[in-house]
């Protein structure tokens, strides 16, 4: 029988870097224990120590194992529990998620420094040196350059949700929460990463954090200034969608989408606007899945396919 997970992590609202892993592991619904340690207190390092050898965080802890930083625990949790597509099937588009997870994980000094992670500031222009403006170019080139090579297959950076999403997503909260200007594939990449469930269950998580807020915002209103894609004056523009079942389309009518995220809300947009944009949607109706295919042998007897070997070709050797 495996051992249970136990992720430990840091303040919600301040580390980025716990968040990774959470996000990769929520996302495929990975059943764990959470450690949450206050950061930036007295005894802070002392108490991390007690989990993690490096004394930072996250840090993964299954038996003896101990798994200290982000990037290994996506890795180790793919291969361990199979989890799918955690870097892409195709050659050239896993050795670009690669790179981009790597560079994600040394570089951006400057974007660190000037515009820290802090998951309940309130969305406001900041001021940049030059390394920081760089940063940015280079973090929205590299978007792009995902999004336009290998991202046909859903919204995220290759398609279907993986590693290299989840080294991105604090820096998506980032140039929401300091106002970075955004267009195109990018404002819609920044778009699918607030509005990812697991991503406002960390956000409302961070303000439990701070009770001294009367009144915690909803996703609606966290997310109120950020426009879709989609033009309201054009009902039939297509929409895309945050989810990663493929059994669902990922584009669709605007006005005939089930799709169950607030839209964003108009700046003179009421308590009964907001009321029912919340409101819950009706579920759309799913195909019916068509039956597992067989293999034939030679004396025509039919073989089910074993789908635990058909799963385990997930990550390459």
């Amino acid at each position: 029988m495996q051992q249970k997970l136990r992720l430990v992590l840091g303040s919600k609202s301040r580390s980025s870097w716990s968040l990774r892993p959470w996000l990769f592991l929520r996302h495929h619904e990975v059943p764990f224990e959470e450690i949450v340690l206050p950061l930036g207190q007295p005894d802070s390092r002392a108490r991390i120590l007690e989990h993690s050898p490096s004394g930072k965080v996250p840090c993964l802890l299954q038996g003896p194992l101990k798994v200290w930083e982000s990037l290994a625990i996506c890795e180790y949790a793919a291969e361990t529990l199979a989890l799918p597509l955690a870097w892409p099937l195709d050659p050239a588009a896993r050795a670009l998620a690669r790179a981009m997870a790597a560079e994600m994980h040394a570089g951006f000094a400057d974007l660190r420094r000037e515009l820290p992670f802090d998951a309940l500031r309130k969305p406001t222009p900041k001021a940049t040196g030059d390394g920081a403006a760089a940063d940015i170019a280079r973090v929205l080139a590299l978007w792009r350059e995902a999004r336009s090579r290998h991202g046909q297959g859903g919204p995220w950076l290759f398609g279907r949700f993986g590693i290299a999403d989840a080294m991105f997503a604090p820096v998506a909260l980032r140039f929401h929460a300091y106002a970075v200007a955004l267009e195109g594939p990018e404002r819609e990449y920044v778009y699918n990463v607030l509005m990812h469930p697991a991503v406002q269950e960390w956000l409302d998580a961070a303000a439990a954090e701070q009770p001294q807020d009367p009144v915690p915002e909803s996703p609606a209103e966290r997310t109120a200034e950020f426009a879709v894609a989609a033009d309201a004056a054009e009902p039939d523009a297509a929409v895309r969608r945050y989810v990663d079942d493929p059994s669902e389309i990922q584009e669709s009518s605007l006005a005939e989408t089930q799709r169950d995220l607030p839209r964003p809300v108009p700046a003179d947009a009421g308590k009964a606007a907001l009321e029912a944009l919340l409101a819950p949607r009706a579920a759309p109706a799913r195909p019916v899945p068509a039956p597992l295919p067989v293999i034939e042998n030679q004396d025509a007897e039919q073989i089910p396919v074993d789908l635990v070997k058909l799963r385990s070709f997930i990550l390459p050797p």
